[in-house]
């Protein structure tokens, strides 16, 4: 077992979509919580597997392998362990899971001392701070094992970091079971014939074989002439040869074939670092226009530009590499600002407030859907606070943004019902199931809310439709069971179902 693991869990769950869901008030009683919906099915009789699961299959099980996950994500190495594995049918605890960057590459260490092939899931930011050294740490010390990075993020620049400093593959939160194991066996096992032949060639490469590296990227351009993965091998290979001008003629035509590859741009910088600045200068800047969120480059372009004697232009590029340390930072600071305001939700809504708008505010014109979040969290606050009004007012900002994100309605109607305008609430709550006509069956305490404003409306047949709903999700559900009496009252001559 890897340092790290705990026993695998033994349910069987899938996960719905994030959705923060407040209860209604009941009687004059406030009765709120955040609910995550979790629902336990029958795991069916499964279908032959795909290929991709038999490749993830044989390299944990045939080939004894281990996935090593640095993340605190409690959710998703749940996932990993109950979902992922159940599915595949892995009996053996292979999962090695890890908070602490260090931790984790030891343990990864360990592995690869002992000769055991490692997938390796990592978190693009880890409290707050991004996992860029890892990264790179990982994959100058071990370069032929396959790394993927788990993020939010899927900005054009954001992922050609990822890609530059080593990512295999990177995968957008929230992932599901299937497309998790199928991106994971494309990085283990690729499917097309020429990345097969890819993967052999680096091993290799590693090896120190450069015939074989060389027969093998005769193969590659056989099939695809001016493949630019195969000119940068025979490149890597003569380079470590010590044939440099053959090396610098193979990275020039790959580049050549696809000037948008950082790989060769990268190793004829390096070649020039020591030599012609002129040179080195042009290749640095080409990497920085495709990647420009490299703050270690541009401050090396900046003392390029002293070499040169051109303070202007080196100032301009310490500048933009100022400006990315700073929102690199400013992403840090609202990631703990974040995790400081949803702890206190429960103990200290007036105090999560207050984080959640510094979160916001510090956000500034930057604002997007990945805010939302933050947004339905902080109208929870206000509402546990009686602040309705207010609880309006953030939604209405929110909507902005977003329009027609369901969780910020649905969250806009309960402020609404909170401050009895339970026509409004309506109205929001229609156009909920407009978007979703399943919403209501999320939780009895959905069901529940509508219901109550119908109620208050005297539309007491559908408060009957929702409060029937509400109940045959939850028998037991305390609120539901009392608003049934009370429109039981409202219509004594329509009894409502028990």
């Amino acid at each position: 077992m890897l340092a790290g693991m705990s026993p695998t869990l033994q349910t069987w769950e899938f996960h719905k979509d994030r959705i923060i869901i407040e209860g209604g008030r009941d009687m004059g009683i406030s009765s709120w919580q955040a609910e995550s919906i979790t629902t336990k099915v029958e795991k069916p009789t499964p279908p032959p597997p795909p290929r991709g699961d038999q490749d993830v299959r044989d390299f944990l099980e045939a080939h004894c392998g281990a996935l090593v996950i640095l993340s605190e994500d409690g959710l998703f190495i749940k996932t990993m362990r109950a979902g992922v594995l159940r599915a595949l049918q892995i009996k053996r605890d292979c999962v090695g899971a890890f908070r602490d960057p260090a931790t984790a590459l030891s343990g990864i260490r360990d592995q690869a001392r002992a000769n055991v092939p490692v997938l390796i899931l990592v978190d693009r930011i880890l409290a707050g701070k991004p996992t860029t050294e890892f990264i790179r740490t990982v994959k100058t010390q071990y370069p032929l094992l396959k790394l993927i990075v788990l993020t939010y993020e899927t900005t054009k620049d954001s992922l050609s970091l990822l890609f530059e400093i080593g990512a295999d593959h990177v995968v957008t939160k929230p992932v599901s079971v299937d497309t998790l194991i199928e991106k994971m066996a494309g990085v283990i096992k690729p499917q097309s014939k020429i990345s097969q032949l890819v993967q052999n060639a680096r091993v290799h490469l590693e090896h120190g074989e450069f015939d074989k590296v060389f027969g093998l990227c005769e193969a590659i351009l056989a099939m695809k002439q001016q493949s630019p993965i195969a000119l940068m091998l025979r490149g890597e290979a003569f380079m470590k040869n010590g044939n440099k001008e053959e090396a610098i003629e193979e990275f020039e035509k790959a580049h050549k074939a696809s000037p948008l590859y950082l790989e060769p741009l990268k190793k004829l910088a390096d070649v020039h670092r020591d030599g012609n600045v002129e040179q080195f200068l042009t290749y640095m800047l080409r990497l920085d226009s495709i990647s420009p969120l490299n703050v270690e480059r541009k401050c090396e372009i900046g003392n390029c530009y002293i070499r040169k004697h051109e303070p202007d232009n080196a100032k301009e590029f310490f500048d933009k590499a100022i400006a990315c340390a700073q929102e690199e930072a400013k992403r840090y600071l609202c990631t703990i600002i974040s995790d400081m305001a949803h702890a206190m939700l429960e103990v200290s809504p007036e105090q999560s407030e207050k984080y959640f708008s510094q979160y916001l505010d510090a956000k500034g014109d930057e604002l997007s859907k990945d805010d939302i979040v933050a947004f339905n969290s902080r109208g929870i606050a206000m509402r546990k606070q009686g602040k309705w009004r207010e609880a309006v007012e953030n939604y209405e900002t929110a909507l902005k943004i977003d329009p027609e994100d369901i969780r910020l309605l649905y969250n806009y109607a309960l402020a609404y019902a909170d401050g009895e305008q339970h026509k409004k609430a309506i109205d929001l709550y229609e156009r909920v199931l407009h978007k979703d006509p399943e919403f209501h069956l999320r939780a009895a305490v959905v069901s529940y809310n509508i219901a109550n404003s119908y109620y208050h409306v005297k539309d007491i047949k559908n408060a009957k439709l929702y409060i029937n709903t509400a109940l045959e999700i939850d028998p037991d559900h305390a609120s539901s069971k009392r608003l049934l009496v009370r429109i039981f009252e409202a219509s004594p001559r329509n009894p409502v179902r028990v």
